[in-house]
C-alpha cells in the first residue's frame, strides 16, 4: 500500500480495517472496523472499535472527497446525507437534495445529530482536522451509528489518496473493482510521470496566492508540489522539506516569484484582473505578464463547488495530464484541460 493511514486484511469473515493518526497531528491513534456480510447487525466493540455489517446500502458523506469514492465505485445511489451542498458538484446528488432524497446534515459542531439518527444510514464517512471530531464520533457512538474516519487528505503523495477508493469499496464487498480502478489509474499515472521526466527542460512554478493578507506556502512533500514535480516542473520552494503550509512574507515570496515561468492555483481567482485587485505589484511578475496563469476551477458547480476536490481525488492521473499540458505544452498537443483553465 502506498496509503500511510490504512491497512486492510481478512481474518476469516472478516474484513479488519484499521485507519490510523486520522486528523492533523495524531500519534498512536488507531480506528478498528470489523466489516462482514455475516454479521446480523452492526455492533460497537468499544470507543475506538466497530464491527459493521456489509454491504452498506446508505450512507452519509460528511466531505465532498467521500462523494468522490463512492461514485467512482459506481454506488452514488447510496449516499443519503452530505454535509454542505453549496461545495457539492455531483449532479445527481444536488437532484436528490432538490427532490428531498438526500439531506445536507450541517458540519463540524452543526451537525444535525437528530437528522442523522432518523436518517438511519449504515455509516457515516467522517474527517477530521483536529481532535476535536472525536466529539463527533463520540456522539453518533452513543447514538448507536457507526463512522469511520477517513483520513485521504492527510496523504502527501496523489496517489496515496487515491488508494483510499479500497477503504470505500470494503463497505460494499467492491474489493476487486476497487483495486483494478486503483491499478489503471497508478499505472497512467506513472506513465505520464515518466514522459514527462523525459521533457528537457523544467519551467519554475509559483503556487498560490495571499489568503486575508497572508501567504501559505506549501512545502516540496505536499501533496501540489509533487503533482508539479511528476508534471516535469520545478516547484520555486522545493528546498522547503515540509510536507504542510507555513505563512511566509510576502516581500521574501515576490522575490522568489520573479524568476516563476507559470503560475497556478492562485486562489479563488477567475481572471488576471482579480489577480491585480488583491496586490497590484502580482502585475510586474513574468507568468502574470505573459500569461502564463492557471487555476484549477475549470468545474465549478453553481454554488461554486469544485470538481476538483471532488472527483479529482480519483483521477490524478488526469490532474497530471492537465499539468503537463501547460508545464510542457509539446507533450501533450492533442489534450483538452479539465480541471484547469488558462486565465486571461
Amino acid at each position: 500500500e502506498l496509503a500511510t493511514g490504512f491497512s486492510l486484511k481478512t481474518s476469516g469473515n472478516f474484513k479488519v480495517l484499521s485507519i490510523s493518526n486520522p486528523w492533523q497531528h495524531a500519534s498512536n491513534i488507531t480506528y478498528q472496523y470489523l466489516l462482514s456480510d455475516t454479521l446480523k447487525v452492526s455492533a460497537p466493540i468499544d470507543d475506538r472499535t466497530w464491527q459493521i455489517k456489509t454491504p452498506v446500502s446508505r450512507v452519509v458523506c460528511l466531505s465532498t472527497t467521500h462523494i468522490g469514492f463512492v461514485e467512482a465505485l459506481g454506488k452514488v445511489h447510496t449516499i443519503c446525507g452530505i454535509s454542505g451542498k453549496d461545495y457539492v458538484v455531483n449532479e445527481t446528488i444536488l437532484q436528490r437534495v432538490a427532490n428531498g432524497k438526500v439531506h445536507d446534515v450541517g458540519f463540524d459542531d452543526n451537525l444535525n445529530y437528530e437528522l442523522i439518527l432518523e436518517m438511519k444510514p449504515d455509516v457515516v464517512f467522517a474527517y477530521g482536522v483536529t481532535t476535536a471530531v472525536t466529539n463527533v464520533v463520540k456522539k453518533l457512538n452513543e447514538l448507536g451509528i457507526p463512522v469511520v474516519l477517513i483520513g485521504e487528505y492527510l496523504e502527501q503523495d496523489p496517489l496515496a489518496k487515491t488508494e483510499w477508493i479500497k477503504v470505500f469499496a470494503a463497505f460494499y464487498g467492491l474489493d476487486k473493482m476497487a483495486s483494478r480502478r486503483f491499478n489503471a489509474v497508478a499505472e497512467s499515472y506513472n506513465s505520464l510521470k515518466e514522459m514527462a521526466a523525459a521533457a528537457e527542460n523544467r519551467p519554475a512554478v509559483l503556487l498560490g496566492i495571499p489568503w486575508q493578507g497572508t501567504w501559505y506556502v506549501s512545502g516540496s512533500k505536499s501533496y501540489i508540489a509533487r503533482l508539479v514535480n511528476d508534471a516535469g516542473g520545478k516547484y520555486l520552494w522545493d528546498h522547503l522539506d515540509f510536507n504542510e503550509s507555513r505563512p511566509m512574507g510576502l516581500e521574501k515570496i515576490y522575490e522568489r516569484a520573479l524568476s516563476a515561468d507559470c503560475w497556478i492555483n492562485p486562489g479563488e481567482a477567475s481572471s488576471l484582473h482579480e489577480i491585480l485587485t488583491i496586490d497590484e505589484r502580482f502585475g510586474k511578475l513574468p507568468p502574470f505578464r505573459s500569461e502564463n496563469v492557471f487555476n484549477n476551477n475549470n468545474r465549478l458547480s453553481a454554488s461554486g463547488g469544485n470538481d476538483f476536490y471532488e472527483k479529482g481525488v480519483v483521477e490524478p492521473d488526469s490532474i497530471l495530464c492537465d499539468l503537463i499540458c501547460i508545464l510542457h505544452p509539446d507533450l501533450l498537443p492533442m489534450h483538452n484541460l479539465k480541471y484547469y483553465r488558462k486565465l486571461h
